[in-house]
Protein backbone atom coordinates (compact mmCIF):
# COMPACT_ATOMS: atom_id res chain seq x y z
CA UNK A 1 0.00 0.00 0.00
CA UNK A 2 2.52 2.67 -0.82
CA UNK A 3 0.76 6.28 -1.14
CA UNK A 4 2.46 7.27 -4.46
CA UNK A 5 0.73 4.03 -5.86
CA UNK A 6 -2.60 4.51 -4.23
CA UNK A 7 -2.28 7.81 -5.42
CA UNK A 8 -1.47 7.04 -9.12
CA UNK A 9 -4.60 4.99 -8.85
CA UNK A 10 -7.07 7.05 -7.80
CA UNK A 11 -5.88 10.27 -10.30
CA UNK A 12 -6.02 7.12 -12.78
CA UNK A 13 -9.03 5.52 -12.01
CA UNK A 14 -11.13 7.56 -9.86
CA UNK A 15 -11.45 11.10 -11.55
CA UNK A 16 -14.47 12.01 -9.55
CA UNK A 17 -13.27 11.32 -5.75
CA UNK A 18 -9.68 12.98 -5.84
CA UNK A 19 -11.54 16.20 -4.18
CA UNK A 20 -13.14 14.21 -1.58
CA UNK A 21 -12.12 14.56 2.06
CA UNK A 22 -11.03 11.77 4.35
CA UNK A 23 -14.60 11.75 6.36
CA UNK A 24 -16.01 10.76 2.11
CA UNK A 25 -13.88 7.55 2.06
CA UNK A 26 -14.54 7.10 5.89
CA UNK A 27 -18.46 6.40 5.40
CA UNK A 28 -17.75 4.76 2.17
CA UNK A 29 -15.91 2.03 4.11
CA UNK A 30 -18.63 1.56 6.85
CA UNK A 31 -20.69 1.53 3.57
CA UNK A 32 -18.96 -1.32 2.19
CA UNK A 33 -18.60 -3.60 5.09
CA UNK A 34 -21.76 -3.35 6.27
CA UNK A 35 -22.87 -4.63 2.63
CA UNK A 36 -20.52 -7.79 3.31
CA UNK A 37 -21.88 -8.61 6.36
CA UNK A 38 -25.07 -8.32 5.64
CA UNK A 39 -27.74 -10.64 7.47
CA UNK A 40 -28.61 -12.65 4.73
CA UNK A 41 -24.76 -13.18 3.63
CA UNK A 42 -25.44 -13.42 -0.09
CA UNK A 43 -22.70 -11.26 -0.61
CA UNK A 44 -20.26 -13.38 1.29
CA UNK A 45 -21.64 -16.19 0.10
CA UNK A 46 -21.72 -15.93 -3.28
CA UNK A 47 -17.91 -14.39 -3.83
CA UNK A 48 -16.87 -17.92 -1.54
CA UNK A 49 -18.68 -19.79 -4.19
CA UNK A 50 -16.79 -17.36 -6.89
CA UNK A 51 -13.45 -18.57 -5.74
CA UNK A 52 -14.32 -22.15 -4.82
CA UNK A 53 -15.16 -21.96 -8.86
CA UNK A 54 -12.26 -20.49 -9.84
CA UNK A 55 -9.62 -23.05 -8.23
CA UNK A 56 -11.95 -25.84 -9.81
CA UNK A 57 -10.95 -24.65 -12.86
CA UNK A 58 -8.23 -23.92 -12.58
CA UNK A 59 -7.52 -27.73 -11.40
CA UNK A 60 -9.05 -28.83 -14.65
CA UNK A 61 -7.07 -26.61 -16.89
CA UNK A 62 -3.72 -27.61 -15.41
CA UNK A 63 -5.29 -31.71 -15.54
CA UNK A 64 -5.63 -31.12 -19.15
CA UNK A 65 -2.73 -29.41 -19.76
CA UNK A 66 -4.18 -25.93 -21.26
CA UNK A 67 -2.60 -22.74 -21.21
CA UNK A 68 -3.51 -20.65 -18.64
CA UNK A 69 -5.34 -18.03 -20.59
CA UNK A 70 -8.28 -20.35 -21.91
CA UNK A 71 -9.97 -19.36 -18.91
CA UNK A 72 -10.72 -15.92 -19.86
CA UNK A 73 -10.38 -16.81 -23.82
CA UNK A 74 -12.61 -20.14 -23.84
CA UNK A 75 -13.99 -21.21 -20.63
CA UNK A 76 -16.01 -17.83 -19.14
CA UNK A 77 -17.15 -16.60 -22.54
CA UNK A 78 -18.42 -20.27 -23.37
CA UNK A 79 -19.88 -20.68 -19.76
CA UNK A 80 -21.81 -17.20 -19.53
CA UNK A 81 -23.36 -18.35 -23.00
CA UNK A 82 -24.54 -21.87 -21.95
CA UNK A 83 -26.15 -19.64 -18.64
CA UNK A 84 -27.15 -16.93 -20.45
CA UNK A 85 -29.28 -19.52 -23.05
CA UNK A 86 -30.23 -22.03 -20.21
CA UNK A 87 -30.88 -19.66 -17.17
CA UNK A 88 -31.42 -16.37 -18.59
CA UNK A 89 -29.63 -12.95 -18.39
CA UNK A 90 -29.86 -12.06 -14.85
CA UNK A 91 -28.05 -15.44 -13.88
CA UNK A 92 -25.26 -15.08 -16.68
CA UNK A 93 -24.57 -11.65 -14.54
CA UNK A 94 -23.53 -13.65 -11.95
CA UNK A 95 -20.12 -14.80 -13.38
CA UNK A 96 -18.77 -11.52 -13.75
CA UNK A 97 -17.81 -12.29 -9.86
CA UNK A 98 -15.33 -15.15 -11.35
CA UNK A 99 -11.90 -14.67 -11.88
CA UNK A 100 -10.72 -16.15 -14.53
CA UNK A 101 -7.98 -14.46 -15.87
CA UNK A 102 -4.48 -16.05 -17.37
CA UNK A 103 -2.56 -14.28 -13.77
CA UNK A 104 -5.19 -15.80 -11.74
CA UNK A 105 -5.33 -19.36 -13.19
CA UNK A 106 -1.37 -19.44 -12.80
CA UNK A 107 -1.80 -18.06 -9.30
CA UNK A 108 -4.21 -20.53 -8.68
CA UNK A 109 -2.19 -23.44 -9.58
CA UNK A 110 0.67 -21.89 -8.02
CA UNK A 111 -0.94 -22.30 -4.59
CA UNK A 112 -2.46 -26.14 -5.53
CA UNK A 113 0.47 -27.16 -6.64
CA UNK A 114 2.45 -25.51 -3.03
CA UNK A 115 -0.65 -27.92 -1.30
CA UNK A 116 -0.10 -31.11 -2.79
CA UNK A 117 3.48 -30.84 -2.34
CA UNK A 118 3.30 -30.23 0.92
CA UNK A 119 0.63 -33.17 1.57
CA UNK A 120 3.30 -35.38 -0.10
CA UNK A 121 6.06 -34.35 1.81
CA UNK A 122 4.38 -34.66 4.87
CA UNK A 123 2.91 -38.21 4.26
CA UNK A 124 6.43 -39.66 3.29
CA UNK A 125 7.85 -38.42 6.29
CA UNK A 126 4.81 -39.70 8.39
CA UNK A 127 4.97 -42.91 6.54
CA UNK A 128 5.31 -46.58 8.59
CA UNK A 129 8.81 -47.05 8.95
CA UNK A 130 9.65 -43.86 7.65
CA UNK A 131 11.05 -45.17 3.97
CA UNK A 132 10.29 -44.23 0.50
CA UNK A 133 11.88 -44.94 -2.96
CA UNK A 134 12.64 -42.46 -5.74
CA UNK A 135 12.33 -43.05 -9.80
CA UNK A 136 14.25 -40.14 -11.54
CA UNK A 137 15.00 -39.47 -15.25
CA UNK A 138 16.54 -36.44 -17.21
CA UNK A 139 14.63 -35.49 -20.58
CA UNK A 140 15.31 -32.17 -22.78
CA UNK A 141 12.15 -29.86 -23.12
CA UNK A 142 11.26 -27.60 -26.25
CA UNK A 143 14.07 -25.14 -25.05
CA UNK A 144 17.10 -27.53 -24.75
CA UNK A 145 16.65 -26.95 -20.92
CA UNK A 146 17.43 -30.18 -19.29
CA UNK A 147 14.60 -31.45 -16.90
CA UNK A 148 14.72 -33.77 -13.88
CA UNK A 149 11.24 -34.98 -12.95
CA UNK A 150 11.33 -37.27 -9.76
CA UNK A 151 8.41 -39.51 -8.43
CA UNK A 152 8.35 -41.01 -5.18
CA UNK A 153 6.74 -44.34 -3.65
CA UNK A 154 5.70 -44.73 0.19
CA UNK A 155 3.38 -46.52 2.52
CA UNK A 156 0.39 -45.04 2.87
CA UNK A 157 -2.96 -46.79 4.45
CA UNK A 158 -1.41 -50.21 4.59
CA UNK A 159 -0.90 -49.92 0.74
CA UNK A 160 2.06 -48.45 -1.40
CA UNK A 161 1.15 -44.57 -2.66
CA UNK A 162 3.42 -43.18 -6.14
CA UNK A 163 3.27 -40.02 -6.84
CA UNK A 164 4.58 -36.87 -8.38
CA UNK A 165 8.05 -35.62 -6.15
CA UNK A 166 9.28 -32.56 -8.15
CA UNK A 167 11.05 -31.62 -11.62
CA UNK A 168 13.52 -28.94 -11.62
CA UNK A 169 15.68 -27.43 -14.21
CA UNK A 170 19.52 -28.13 -14.52
CA UNK A 171 20.54 -25.19 -15.80
CA UNK A 172 23.98 -26.20 -17.42
CA UNK A 173 25.60 -29.72 -17.35
CA UNK A 174 23.71 -32.62 -16.19
CA UNK A 175 26.48 -34.98 -14.28
CA UNK A 176 25.76 -37.05 -11.57
CA UNK A 177 27.03 -34.26 -9.40
CA UNK A 178 24.67 -31.62 -10.78
CA UNK A 179 21.38 -34.39 -10.13
CA UNK A 180 22.53 -35.22 -6.50
CA UNK A 181 22.80 -31.39 -5.76
CA UNK A 182 19.69 -30.56 -7.39
CA UNK A 183 17.54 -33.63 -5.34
CA UNK A 184 20.15 -32.79 -1.82
CA UNK A 185 18.54 -29.76 -2.08
CA UNK A 186 14.96 -30.84 -2.22
CA UNK A 187 15.61 -33.08 0.66
CA UNK A 188 17.18 -30.39 2.93
CA UNK A 189 14.70 -27.23 2.21
CA UNK A 190 11.99 -29.70 2.60
CA UNK A 191 13.23 -32.02 5.21
CA UNK A 192 13.59 -35.06 4.43
CA UNK A 193 16.47 -37.54 4.97
CA UNK A 194 18.57 -39.78 3.09
CA UNK A 195 18.68 -42.43 5.41
CA UNK A 196 15.22 -43.09 4.72
CA UNK A 197 15.59 -43.36 0.98
CA UNK A 198 15.40 -46.98 0.24
CA UNK A 199 15.51 -47.29 -3.40
CA UNK A 200 16.53 -45.36 -6.34
CA UNK A 201 15.21 -46.15 -10.03
CA UNK A 202 16.91 -44.52 -13.23
CA UNK A 203 18.05 -45.07 -16.76
CA UNK A 204 21.83 -46.42 -17.49
CA UNK A 205 23.19 -43.10 -18.18
CA UNK A 206 26.57 -42.74 -17.21
CA UNK A 207 25.32 -39.84 -14.91
CA UNK A 208 22.61 -42.06 -13.20
CA UNK A 209 24.77 -45.12 -12.54
CA UNK A 210 28.54 -44.21 -13.09
CA UNK A 211 30.97 -46.23 -10.33
CA UNK A 212 32.88 -42.98 -9.76
CA UNK A 213 31.14 -40.08 -9.86
CA UNK A 214 27.58 -41.03 -10.64
CA UNK A 215 24.32 -40.07 -8.69
CA UNK A 216 24.53 -44.00 -7.70
CA UNK A 217 28.09 -43.62 -6.27
CA UNK A 218 26.95 -40.37 -4.33
CA UNK A 219 24.28 -41.40 -2.74
CA UNK A 220 26.13 -44.58 -1.82
CA UNK A 221 28.41 -42.21 0.12
CA UNK A 222 25.24 -40.60 2.04
CA UNK A 223 23.26 -44.19 2.37
CA UNK A 224 25.35 -47.44 1.92
CA UNK A 225 21.70 -49.16 2.48
CA UNK A 226 19.69 -47.64 -0.70
CA UNK A 227 19.29 -50.36 -3.33
CA UNK A 228 20.11 -49.03 -7.11
CA UNK A 229 17.75 -50.12 -10.62
CA UNK A 230 18.73 -50.38 -13.87
CA UNK A 231 15.25 -49.65 -15.55
CA UNK A 232 14.07 -52.79 -16.42
CA UNK A 233 11.90 -51.59 -19.24
CA UNK A 234 15.51 -50.11 -20.90
CA UNK A 235 17.56 -53.10 -20.14
CA UNK A 236 14.90 -55.50 -21.94
CA UNK A 237 15.14 -53.21 -24.79
CA UNK A 238 18.39 -53.41 -25.01
CA UNK A 239 18.56 -57.23 -24.69
CA UNK A 240 16.04 -57.42 -27.50
CA UNK A 241 18.75 -55.70 -29.91
CA UNK A 242 20.43 -58.78 -30.33
CA UNK A 243 20.17 -59.44 -33.95
CA UNK A 244 22.33 -61.66 -36.43
CA UNK A 245 23.90 -60.23 -39.13
CA UNK A 246 21.36 -61.77 -42.16
CA UNK A 247 18.85 -60.50 -39.56
CA UNK A 248 19.92 -57.05 -39.67
CA UNK A 249 20.08 -56.53 -42.73
CA UNK A 250 16.47 -57.10 -43.24
CA UNK A 251 15.70 -55.07 -40.73
CA UNK A 252 17.84 -52.35 -42.10
CA UNK A 253 16.46 -52.80 -45.25
CA UNK A 254 12.85 -52.85 -44.02
CA UNK A 255 13.33 -49.07 -42.36
CA UNK A 256 15.15 -47.91 -45.62
CA UNK A 257 11.65 -48.95 -47.69
CA UNK A 258 9.69 -47.03 -44.95
CA UNK A 259 11.89 -43.99 -45.25
CA UNK A 260 11.92 -43.98 -48.83
CA UNK A 261 7.98 -43.95 -48.70
CA UNK A 262 7.22 -41.71 -45.98
CA UNK A 263 9.83 -38.96 -46.43
CA UNK A 264 8.78 -37.67 -49.85
CA UNK A 265 5.23 -36.11 -49.07
CA UNK A 266 4.47 -36.92 -52.74
CA UNK A 267 5.24 -40.49 -52.11
CA UNK A 268 3.51 -40.42 -48.96
CA UNK A 269 0.18 -38.93 -50.69
CA UNK A 270 0.39 -41.37 -53.47
CA UNK A 271 1.05 -44.90 -51.27
CA UNK A 272 -2.01 -43.88 -48.87
CA UNK A 273 -4.17 -43.09 -52.32
CA UNK A 274 -2.86 -46.83 -53.47
CA UNK A 275 -4.28 -48.47 -49.97
CA UNK A 276 -7.35 -46.54 -50.04
CA UNK A 277 -8.29 -48.14 -53.84
CA UNK A 278 -7.24 -51.40 -52.96
CA UNK A 279 -9.12 -51.20 -49.60
CA UNK A 280 -5.94 -51.91 -47.53
CA UNK A 281 -5.94 -52.75 -43.73
CA UNK A 282 -4.00 -49.94 -43.39
CA UNK A 283 -3.20 -46.76 -45.43
CA UNK A 284 0.33 -45.43 -44.23
CA UNK A 285 3.65 -46.96 -42.93
CA UNK A 286 5.06 -46.11 -39.55
CA UNK A 287 8.33 -44.39 -39.00
CA UNK A 288 11.09 -46.28 -37.21
CA UNK A 289 11.95 -44.79 -33.89
CA UNK A 290 14.99 -46.11 -32.52
CA UNK A 291 14.37 -44.75 -28.52
CA UNK A 292 10.62 -45.84 -28.81
CA UNK A 293 10.64 -49.65 -27.00
CA UNK A 294 8.23 -50.56 -29.12
CA UNK A 295 8.57 -49.22 -32.71
CA UNK A 296 10.68 -51.94 -34.25
CA UNK A 297 7.69 -54.60 -33.90
CA UNK A 298 4.90 -52.22 -34.76
CA UNK A 299 7.23 -50.55 -37.84
CA UNK A 300 8.30 -54.50 -39.53
CA UNK A 301 4.56 -55.76 -38.63
CA UNK A 302 3.30 -53.13 -40.70
CA UNK A 303 5.32 -53.20 -44.23
CA UNK A 304 4.69 -57.06 -43.26
CA UNK A 305 0.93 -56.55 -43.69
CA UNK A 306 1.35 -54.01 -46.44
CA UNK A 307 4.13 -56.20 -48.61
CA UNK A 308 1.82 -56.52 -52.00
CA UNK A 309 0.87 -52.39 -52.13
CA UNK A 310 4.72 -51.99 -51.53
CA UNK A 311 5.38 -54.30 -54.47
CA UNK A 312 2.90 -52.04 -56.50
CA UNK A 313 3.75 -49.33 -55.38
CA UNK A 314 7.90 -49.74 -56.43
CA UNK A 315 6.72 -51.22 -59.64
CA UNK A 316 5.69 -47.99 -61.02
CA UNK A 317 9.04 -47.03 -60.64
CA UNK A 318 11.89 -47.18 -62.46
CA UNK A 319 14.63 -45.54 -60.60
CA UNK A 320 17.25 -48.25 -59.26
CA UNK A 321 16.75 -47.91 -55.75
CA UNK A 322 13.13 -48.72 -56.12
CA UNK A 323 13.68 -51.87 -57.94
CA UNK A 324 16.37 -53.10 -55.55
CA UNK A 325 13.55 -52.52 -52.90
CA UNK A 326 11.31 -54.66 -55.19
CA UNK A 327 13.99 -57.09 -55.33
CA UNK A 328 13.85 -57.94 -51.75
CA UNK A 329 10.07 -57.92 -51.50
CA UNK A 330 9.89 -60.78 -54.34
CA UNK A 331 12.73 -62.83 -52.38
CA UNK A 332 11.13 -65.75 -50.33
CA UNK A 333 13.97 -65.69 -48.32
CA UNK A 334 13.95 -62.30 -47.44
CA UNK A 335 10.14 -62.22 -46.85
CA UNK A 336 10.74 -65.60 -44.81
CA UNK A 337 13.34 -64.09 -42.72
CA UNK A 338 11.11 -60.36 -42.08
CA UNK A 339 8.36 -63.04 -41.13
CA UNK A 340 10.03 -64.60 -38.02
CA UNK A 341 11.39 -60.90 -37.28
CA UNK A 342 7.60 -59.75 -36.94
CA UNK A 343 7.15 -63.03 -34.51
CA UNK A 344 9.96 -62.83 -32.54
CA UNK A 345 9.52 -58.72 -32.14
CA UNK A 346 5.42 -58.96 -31.57
CA UNK A 347 6.57 -61.60 -28.36
CA UNK A 348 9.42 -59.05 -27.42
CA UNK A 349 6.52 -56.40 -27.37
CA UNK A 350 4.44 -58.22 -25.29
CA UNK A 351 6.77 -58.60 -22.75
CA UNK A 352 7.60 -55.03 -22.95
CA UNK A 353 4.08 -53.88 -22.45
CA UNK A 354 3.67 -56.00 -19.54
CA UNK A 355 6.98 -54.44 -17.46
CA UNK A 356 4.92 -51.04 -17.90
CA UNK A 357 2.57 -49.34 -15.63
CA UNK A 358 1.92 -47.44 -12.45
CA UNK A 359 2.34 -50.01 -9.10
CA UNK A 360 4.74 -52.39 -10.65
CA UNK A 361 7.15 -54.08 -7.98
CA UNK A 362 10.31 -56.12 -8.87
CA UNK A 363 8.77 -59.40 -8.03
CA UNK A 364 6.14 -59.30 -10.57
CA UNK A 365 8.93 -57.87 -13.38
CA UNK A 366 11.58 -60.87 -11.98
CA UNK A 367 8.40 -63.35 -12.28
CA UNK A 368 7.52 -62.08 -16.20
CA UNK A 369 11.49 -62.14 -17.26
CA UNK A 370 11.62 -65.96 -15.97
CA UNK A 371 8.48 -66.76 -17.71
CA UNK A 372 9.73 -65.09 -20.83
CA UNK A 373 13.33 -66.90 -20.30
CA UNK A 374 11.27 -69.96 -20.09
CA UNK A 375 9.33 -69.50 -22.93
CA UNK A 376 12.59 -68.93 -25.06
CA UNK A 377 14.19 -72.29 -24.42
CA UNK A 378 10.78 -74.27 -25.28
CA UNK A 379 10.58 -71.99 -28.64
CA UNK A 380 13.89 -72.78 -29.28
CA UNK A 381 13.62 -76.83 -28.82
CA UNK A 382 10.43 -76.54 -30.87
CA UNK A 383 11.89 -74.93 -33.75
CA UNK A 384 14.89 -77.91 -33.28
CA UNK A 385 12.29 -80.40 -33.87
CA UNK A 386 10.91 -78.63 -37.35
CA UNK A 387 7.77 -76.92 -35.28
CA UNK A 388 6.82 -73.29 -35.65
CA UNK A 389 3.26 -73.14 -34.27
CA UNK A 390 4.56 -70.73 -31.70
CA UNK A 391 5.56 -68.18 -34.79
CA UNK A 392 1.77 -67.43 -36.36
CA UNK A 393 3.67 -65.61 -39.30
CA UNK A 394 6.47 -67.55 -39.69
CA UNK A 395 4.67 -71.11 -39.86
CA UNK A 396 3.13 -70.57 -42.90
CA UNK A 397 5.46 -69.86 -44.95
CA UNK A 398 6.39 -73.52 -46.50
CA UNK A 399 9.70 -72.33 -47.54
CA UNK A 400 11.55 -72.27 -44.18
CA UNK A 401 15.35 -73.99 -45.07
CA UNK A 402 17.78 -75.84 -42.35
CA UNK A 403 19.45 -72.35 -42.60
CA UNK A 404 16.42 -70.87 -41.63
CA UNK A 405 16.08 -72.91 -38.50
CA UNK A 406 19.98 -72.50 -37.47
CA UNK A 407 19.40 -69.10 -37.68
CA UNK A 408 16.27 -68.78 -35.98
CA UNK A 409 17.85 -71.26 -33.02
CA UNK A 410 21.12 -69.06 -32.76
CA UNK A 411 19.45 -66.04 -32.42
CA UNK A 412 16.63 -67.86 -29.23
CA UNK A 413 20.18 -68.61 -27.60
CA UNK A 414 22.04 -65.60 -27.92
CA UNK A 415 18.58 -63.63 -26.93
CA UNK A 416 18.68 -65.85 -23.86
CA UNK A 417 21.98 -64.60 -22.79
CA UNK A 418 21.66 -61.24 -23.28
CA UNK A 419 18.57 -61.17 -21.17
CA UNK A 420 20.86 -63.56 -18.59
CA UNK A 421 23.55 -61.06 -18.87
CA UNK A 422 21.42 -57.63 -18.37
CA UNK A 423 19.07 -59.34 -15.72
CA UNK A 424 21.12 -61.48 -13.30
CA UNK A 425 19.54 -63.35 -10.77
CA UNK A 426 17.84 -61.70 -7.91
CA UNK A 427 18.70 -63.10 -4.72
CA UNK A 428 16.57 -66.22 -4.05
CA UNK A 429 16.75 -66.22 0.13
CA UNK A 430 14.56 -62.16 -0.20
CA UNK A 431 12.26 -63.75 -2.73
CA UNK A 432 11.52 -66.62 -0.49
CA UNK A 433 11.04 -64.32 2.20
CA UNK A 434 8.71 -62.10 0.87
CA UNK A 435 6.47 -64.83 -0.80
CA UNK A 436 6.90 -67.78 1.62
CA UNK A 437 8.25 -66.26 4.85
CA UNK A 438 6.62 -68.60 7.17
CA UNK A 439 8.84 -72.05 5.59
CA UNK A 440 11.68 -69.48 5.66
CA UNK A 441 15.10 -70.91 7.86
CA UNK A 442 15.36 -68.49 10.90
CA UNK A 443 18.85 -68.75 10.28
CA UNK A 444 18.99 -66.65 6.75
CA UNK A 445 17.30 -63.74 8.44
CA UNK A 446 19.32 -60.84 10.02
CA UNK A 447 20.54 -62.13 13.36
CA UNK A 448 18.86 -58.58 15.24
CA UNK A 449 15.83 -59.91 14.33
CA UNK A 450 15.58 -63.64 14.75
CA UNK A 451 13.52 -63.79 17.87
CA UNK A 452 11.10 -61.19 16.09
CA UNK A 453 10.72 -63.50 12.78
CA UNK A 454 10.15 -66.26 15.51
CA UNK A 455 7.40 -64.71 16.77
CA UNK A 456 5.86 -63.35 13.65
CA UNK A 457 6.26 -67.19 11.72
CA UNK A 458 4.51 -68.39 15.20
CA UNK A 459 1.31 -65.70 14.69
CA UNK A 460 -1.66 -67.44 13.30
CA UNK A 461 -3.29 -64.35 12.73
CA UNK A 462 -0.14 -63.58 10.45
CA UNK A 463 -0.44 -66.70 8.42
CA UNK A 464 -3.99 -66.58 7.89
CA UNK A 465 -4.03 -62.69 6.51
CA UNK A 466 -0.81 -63.88 4.21
CA UNK A 467 -3.88 -66.18 2.42
CA UNK A 468 -5.91 -63.06 2.20
CA UNK A 469 -4.11 -59.88 1.37
CA UNK A 470 -1.81 -59.34 -1.85
CA UNK A 471 2.31 -59.26 -1.09
CA UNK A 472 2.34 -55.46 -0.87
CA UNK A 473 -0.99 -54.87 1.32
CA UNK A 474 0.51 -58.24 3.60
CA UNK A 475 3.86 -56.30 4.29
CA UNK A 476 2.08 -53.21 4.92
CA UNK A 477 0.32 -54.85 7.49
CA UNK A 478 2.37 -56.80 9.31
CA UNK A 479 5.02 -53.38 9.73
CA UNK A 480 2.39 -52.39 12.27
CA UNK A 481 3.53 -55.40 14.49
CA UNK A 482 6.53 -56.77 12.96
CA UNK A 483 8.45 -53.92 12.12
CA UNK A 484 11.98 -55.16 12.01
CA UNK A 485 10.54 -58.64 9.97
CA UNK A 486 8.99 -56.57 7.55
CA UNK A 487 11.66 -53.82 6.81
CA UNK A 488 13.57 -55.54 4.23
CA UNK A 489 10.45 -57.16 2.38
CA UNK A 490 9.01 -53.59 2.07
CA UNK A 491 12.51 -52.13 1.28
CA UNK A 492 12.64 -54.46 -1.88
CA UNK A 493 8.85 -53.79 -2.59
CA UNK A 494 9.22 -50.22 -2.50
CA UNK A 495 12.17 -50.10 -5.07
CA UNK A 496 10.62 -49.12 -8.44
CA UNK A 497 11.22 -51.70 -11.39
CA UNK A 498 11.14 -49.14 -14.05
CA UNK A 499 11.12 -45.24 -14.83
CA UNK A 500 7.86 -46.03 -16.55
CA UNK A 501 5.93 -43.10 -14.29
CA UNK A 502 8.98 -40.71 -16.02
CA UNK A 503 8.28 -41.79 -19.43
CA UNK A 504 4.43 -41.14 -18.83
CA UNK A 505 5.83 -37.78 -17.27
CA UNK A 506 7.80 -36.53 -20.46
CA UNK A 507 5.07 -36.74 -22.58
CA UNK A 508 3.00 -34.37 -21.08
CA UNK A 509 6.01 -32.35 -20.16
CA UNK A 510 5.83 -31.77 -23.71
CA UNK A 511 2.65 -30.67 -23.88
CA UNK A 512 2.51 -28.31 -21.35
CA UNK A 513 6.16 -26.74 -22.39
CA UNK A 514 5.62 -26.04 -26.27
CA UNK A 515 6.59 -24.05 -28.49
CA UNK A 516 3.89 -21.27 -27.87
CA UNK A 517 4.80 -21.97 -24.00
CA UNK A 518 8.51 -22.01 -24.23
CA UNK A 519 8.89 -19.85 -21.27
CA UNK A 520 7.01 -21.02 -18.93
CA UNK A 521 8.25 -22.43 -14.91
CA UNK A 522 6.74 -25.90 -16.09
CA UNK A 523 6.77 -27.37 -12.27
CA UNK A 524 3.02 -26.19 -10.37
CA UNK A 525 1.44 -27.36 -13.47
CA UNK A 526 3.01 -30.89 -14.45
CA UNK A 527 2.78 -31.19 -10.63
CA UNK A 528 -1.27 -30.60 -10.55
CA UNK A 529 -1.74 -32.43 -13.95
CA UNK A 530 0.40 -36.12 -12.57
CA UNK A 531 0.02 -35.72 -8.60
CA UNK A 532 -2.80 -38.76 -7.63
CA UNK A 533 -2.90 -36.31 -4.33
CA UNK A 534 -5.95 -34.10 -4.40
CA UNK A 535 -5.96 -30.11 -3.31
CA UNK A 536 -7.30 -29.35 -0.42
CA UNK A 537 -9.26 -26.62 -2.11
CA UNK A 538 -11.27 -25.55 1.42
CA UNK A 539 -8.09 -25.02 3.06
CA UNK A 540 -6.71 -22.90 -0.13
CA UNK A 541 -9.89 -20.78 0.08
CA UNK A 542 -9.74 -20.40 3.73
CA UNK A 543 -6.84 -18.10 3.81
CA UNK A 544 -7.95 -16.29 0.54
CA UNK A 545 -10.03 -12.87 0.66
CA UNK A 546 -13.25 -13.26 -1.63
CA UNK A 547 -13.44 -9.59 -2.82
CA UNK A 548 -13.85 -9.21 -6.82
CA UNK A 549 -12.48 -6.93 -8.86
CA UNK A 550 -13.89 -3.35 -9.24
Amino acid sequence: MKPSLLQRHLHGCHQELKGKDEDYFRRRETRLNRSKLDHSGNFHKSNKAALHASYVVALKIAQQKKPHSIGETLVMPCTKEIVRIMLGEQSAKKLDTLPLSANTVQRRISDMSTGIKDQVVSEIKTAPLGIFALQLDETTDVNNCAQLPVFTRYIKDDDFKEDFLFCHPLESSTTGSDIFELVSSFFESEGLDWENLCGCTTDGAPAMLGSQSGFKARVKAINSKVKHMHCMIHRQALAAKTLPTELKEVLDDTVKMVNFVKSSALNSRLFRLLCSDLDSTHETLLYYTEVRWLSRGNVVRRVFELKDELKLFFSCSDKKVTQMYLAKLNDPKWITYLAYIVDIFSRLNVLNKSLQGPGAVVTDAVDKLKSFQMKLELWETKVKKGNFDVFETLADRQDISDQMVTLIVDHLSSLQNEIKRYFPDVSERILKLIRDPFHTDVASVNDAIQEEFIDFVNDFSASDLFEKESLVRYWCKISKSYPHVAEEPLRFLLLFPSTYLCETGFSSLLVIKSKLRSRLNLEADLRCALAKTAPRLTKLIGVKQCQPSH
